[in-house]
């Protein structure tokens, strides 16, 4: 039994100085935010999508908590990476780099992989990609269930569930404010 409160103990210690590792929780400024022209479809974006893909997060109480908190930072940093609706052109510039930039918005689009071996690039000059691109990535991994990601239902299932309408609606909405770039 002895052994046990001392287990008991060296577990409440390791938690208490994990709680001293600092991280780094961010909101930057809003570089080139998207603008959307539909409200109904930015009310979408900020409920299901702004808490990962934003600048502007609010950092839930436990993204104060380790060793839950490096995991929540890291995916935030992730989804900003993937594509960030706070600098929206970095967003559409990284999404004809070809390869996967974490558990995001891979950035490998369907037109690089037929084109291979034969010398053509998607996207635009550069490699880089173009805001049709971003949108249809966006729009499919919403429609195969990758975005959100199972583990954000845990905490946000009400917020960043969109029935199949609401990302119709979503999708046409980024459309319309990308329309032109």
């Amino acid at each position: 039994m002895l052994s046990l409160k001392r287990i008991i103990m060296g577990l409440i210690v390791i938690v208490a100085v994990i709680q001293l590792i600092p991280v780094t929780r961010t909101n930057p400024a809003e570089p080139d935010p998207i603008v959307f022209t539909n409200p109904q479809a930015e009310a979408l974006a900020k409920r299901a999508c702004y808490a990962c893909h934003a600048n502007t997060n609010a950092w839930d109480w436990y993204a104060y908590v380790a060793p839950v908190s490096w995991i929540y930072v890291d995916h935030v940093n992730e989804g900003r990476q993937a594509l960030n609706f706070s600098d929206i052109a970095a967003s559409i510039a990284n999404s004809g780099e070809g390869g996967e930039s974490g558990e995001g918005i891979p950035t490998h689009s369907h037109a690089e992989e037929e084109n291979e071996g034969n010398g053509s690039e998607a996207g635009s000059v550069g490699g880089q990609g173009s805001a049709a691109e971003l949108i249809d990535e966006v729009a499919e991994h919403m429609q195969n269930g990758e975005m959100p990601p199972s583990y954000f239902y845990l905490t946000h299932y009400a917020d960043a569930t969109l029935t199949s309408e609401e990302q119709t609606i979503l999708v046409q909405g980024m459309r319309d404010a990308l329309a032109g770039r």
